[in-house]
Order: C-alpha cells, then sequence, then structure tokens
C-alpha cells in the first residue's frame, strides 16, 4: 500500500502513552492528558459523530515523538519517515527510523524549496529542485509568477547517497520502477519527455516534445499510466504511448487561452480511455463551464455539457463523476454522457481501489463521508464523520479524521464493505498539522516535533 499525504489544517495525531520516548513524553497541545481522560474524551466524541462504535480500549497509540523542524515536504514508507525542511539558509534531508524515531540519516540538500516522492519498492527519494520562474504578463498589465522544477535527483532511501541526477521536472505517478519526466524553455514550453528508471536513472525512451506544447496529463488504466497527453495554447493535442513514447494520435480540439488574473479558460484531465477539456469562466460572472469529452485513441468528440461552477471531472468505477451546480454532482456514462445517478456531496470523491465503491462527502462545513456502490449510487451502511486521511486497500477501510475542538480531533475507522465506521481514539490538532499514514503507522508533524503511533 503505498502512503497518502494530506494536509490536515488543524488536524494530527499525538495519543496514548507508552513507557519510554526518544524525545520525551508526549504532550496534548500544551497540556498533558491521561489515559482516563482520553478514555472519556472518546466517549464523548461517539456522541459527537453521532453513535459511532468506540473500539475498547481506544486503539491509537502513540509510539515515540522527537523534536523536529517543520518540512517543506514528508513520505514514509514501510522502513522510514523522511522529511526535507528549510534550516538556516539551507535545505536538509532526513529519514528518522519508522519504529524507534532514531536519525538514519541526514544529507544537505542544497537551497530552494521542493517536494517529495517516495517509492518502497524502488527504495529510491526523488526531490525537486532547481526551481524556475515564468512571468506571465496579464490583460490588466500585472505580471503572475509560476514555477516549475529544473532538475531532479534521486537518493537511496537508505543511505541518503544520491544515486542520480537529471534536468527536468518528475511527474510521480506510482508506476513501479520508472517516472516520467519533461524539461521546459524559460516560458514554459515542454521542450523533452523522457521516462527513466528510478533506482539508476537510466533511460526507457526519450523524444522531443510536442511543438509549443505546456500541458501535461498522463492516464490511467486502473494503477497503471497507459497514455501521455499533451496540450497547446491553441488546441492542438497529441497522444503517446507511456511505455514507449510511441504517437498514437494527434489532433485539435477548441481551446481558450487561459487568463493568467483568473485561471478562467481551457484545462486538460483525462479519465480511462477519454479525454477532458473543462473550457471555465465562460460568461461575465465567471461561473460557467463547459466539459467536452473525446475518446483517447482517436481524438473523436463524444459529448459535451454546460455546467454552473467550476467544473470538475475525475473518474467513479465505471462512470464518470461531474460536478455541477450547488454542490450536486451526476454520475454519467463515459460514452454518451447519460446521467445513471446523481446526489449531493463535495466536489472532490474517494476512489476506493477496487473501482465498485467511493467514498462521497457531505456538504457541511465537517463532513460525513458516505460508502456508495459506484455504478448505481446506492448508499451503504451509515457512512462516517471526518476528511479521509488514508485508504487500505489490504485492510478495506478508510482512515477518518474530525475536528472537534480547536485542539482536538476524533479518529475512526470506516470499512469500506459495510459503510460502518468505530472510534479509533482522540487525536491533537495544531494550525500547522501535516499527517500521513502507512498501513497502522500514523506519523504527523506538529511545526516543532515528529509524532508516530500505531492504530491497533
Amino acid at each position: 500500500m503505498t502512503a497518502s499525504v494530506i494536509d490536515l489544517g488543524d488536524v494530527s495525531s499525538r495519543p496514548e502513552e507508552p513507557e519510554d520516548y526518544p524525545g520525551g513524553r508526549p504532550e496534548f497541545g500544551r497540556i498533558r492528558v491521561g489515559r482516563l481522560a482520553k478514555v472519556v474524551i472518546s466517549a464523548l466524541a461517539v456522541l459527537l459523530l453521532g453513535g459511532s462504535g468506540l473500539a475498547e480500549p481506544p486503539v491509537v497509540r502513540e509510539i515515540w515523538s522527537v523534536p523536529s523542524p517543520y518540512p517543506e515536504s514528508m513520505a514514509i514508507d514501510d522502513d522510514a519517515v523522511y522529511l526535507r525542511y528549510a534550516e538556516l539558509g539551507a535545505t536538509t534531508m532526513a529519514a528518522y527510523d519508522l519504529r524507534t524515531g532514531a536519525v538514519r540519516w541526514r544529507q544537505d540538500t542544497g537551497s530552494g524549496s521542493a517536494w517529495l516522492g517516495v517509492t518502497s519498492r524502488s527504495g529510491v527519494l526523488l526531490m525537486a529542485g532547481d526551481e524556475q520562474a515564468i512571468d506571465v504578463k496579464s490583460p490588466g498589465g500585472g505580471i503572475v509568477s509560476f514555477s516549475y522544477a529544473g532538475s531532479t535527483t534521486a537518493l537511496d532511501a537508505a543511505t541518503g547517497r544520491q544515486l542520480w541526477k537529471r534536468a527536468g521536472e518528475y511527474h510521480w505517478e506510482g508506476a513501479g520502477d520508472t517516472v516520467l519526466m519533461s524539461e521546459r524553455e524559460q516560458d514554459g514550453t515542454i521542450t523533452w519527455l523522457r521516462l527513466v528508471r528510478v533506482r539508476d536513472g537510466s533511460v526507457v525512451w526519450e523524444r522531443r516534445a510536442p511543438e509549443q506544447a505546456d500541458t501535461l496529463v498522463v492516464q490511467f488504466d486502473g494503477d497503471e499510466p497507459v497514455r501521455v497527453v499533451t496540450a497547446t495554447q491553441q488546441g492542438a493535442l497529441t497522444v503517446l504511448r507511456y511505455a514507449d513514447g510511441a504517437v498514437v494520435t494527434s489532433g485539435s480540439v477548441p481551446w481558450r487561452r487561459r487568463s493568467p488574473d483568473t485561471g478562467a479558460g481551457s484545462n486538460l484531465s483525462a479519465v480511462t480511455d477519454r479525454i477532458v477539456v473543462v473550457d471555465t469562466g465562460l460568461d461575465t460572472s465567471g461561473d460557467q463551464s463547459r466539459i467536452t469529452v473525446y475518446r483517447t485513441d482517436d481524438l473523436a468528440r463524444l459529448w459535451a455539457r454546460d455546467t454552473t461552477g467550476w467544473a470538475n471531472v475525475q473518474d467513479c468505477g465505471p462512470l464518470v463523476c461531474v460536478n455541477t451546480a450547488q454542490g450536486r454532482f451526476e454520475a454519467v456514462e463515459p460514452e454518451t454522457g447519460t446521467k445513471r445517478w446523481d446526489m449531493m456531496g463535495g466536489q472532490f470523491i474517494g476512489h476506493i481501489p477496487g473501482g465498485d465503491r467511493l467514498l462521497i462527502a457531505g456538504t457541511d462545513e465537517k463532513p460525513r463521508q458516505s460508502l456508495v456502490d459506484a455504478a448505481t449510487g446506492r448508499v451503504i451502511g451509515p457512512g462516517g464523520s471526518g476528511a479521509i486521511l488514508a485508504m487500505d486497500e489490504e485492510e478495506g477501510a478508510a482512515t477518518l479524521v474530525r475536528q472537534i475542538a480547536p485542539d482536538l480531533g476524533v479518529m475512526s475507522r470506516l470499512d469500506t464493505g459495510t459503510g460502518r465506521s468505530i472510534v479509533l481514539g482522540v487525536v491533537p490538532a495544531g494550525d500547522r498539522a501535516y499527517c500521513a499514514e502507512r498501513g497502522r503507522w500514523i506519523v504527523c508533524s506538529l511545526g516543532d516535533r515528529l509524532t508516530v503511533s500505531t492504530v491497533g
């Protein structure tokens, strides 16, 4: 299972108290909280969450906590937690043993911000670096800046040793032992595309990018990347095979140049076997969008529809979900756009591994997750409260966190087979909480400390 990294805002994980801590005893915000208090709070949380079951006793347990700078990026695998942070004008990468909190290695990675990807299969950390800025002049005379990575560096996850460095940014798609990379000109135009092996940086294929392309998306079939789609600001699309870079098809579609001020214009995305172009800001209020769907392998136009608001389109199992006005979305046939079912819910929908179930958040400020049959829209079970922290494919469960006070959150586990949830325990909250989950391990950076807890 891969690790999901989500910024939870005011939610973090730091409960329970084992005997020994590498960095001292845990604190609950600034106040220590004992076992009895946590059980009482957990019981109250059950009432607040509408009667979800309570694991007896609460099973979120902190394993270790150590001082740590707040990271720019964080990742975990089966063995370690990796942080990249800026300190005293330099950027450092550090690896902490997942089970003990011991520092495995630290590495100076130069200056500038960067994001971090990790694949436990290959034991490699990928870092973006050499940030490049693009300044675009808006019609109003202002300057809007965009940035991209000018290079990618790979480190050995076990030792921190540099394995390779290449020009270009990486497009981390979780695709086993390879990663797609692209190089750009100073104006943002893509010049080169290449697929490289993660472990040694050797090239599987490389080619010049289609002329004037500045947008790139990767299309998946299930969990496997199968196509690379590029677009120009004139609407020229090119479809390449992910495996070897060969051209599948190319052609032109209607396209509106994006406004640097508002972002309105044409935007490219992909769902299974389909390319999606969403035109936003069509009317003077900027609140009208048009969705046009094309078949990937020949760019044949399949269907189009207008919608209120800035539209979002995504895979929903065998169907495609399209958000509409006032928080309502529709699940439609990919080939025709025919509606099969609709419901109220959040704009972005959690797709459960396996493809036949969805997790859909309500539109309230503190949403409730509903488990839904993707083909029919039937709601399964009572669901659970909170934001999704992670999906566990092996366990068939989703971990949810709901903030119930400025410094307090409740963690629960939602069974993605039955739609029933159980409260695991309380977790402290912080303004800068940054959390990830890997199996039963929950990792949170809380500004000045790194904490690791387990579930069960």
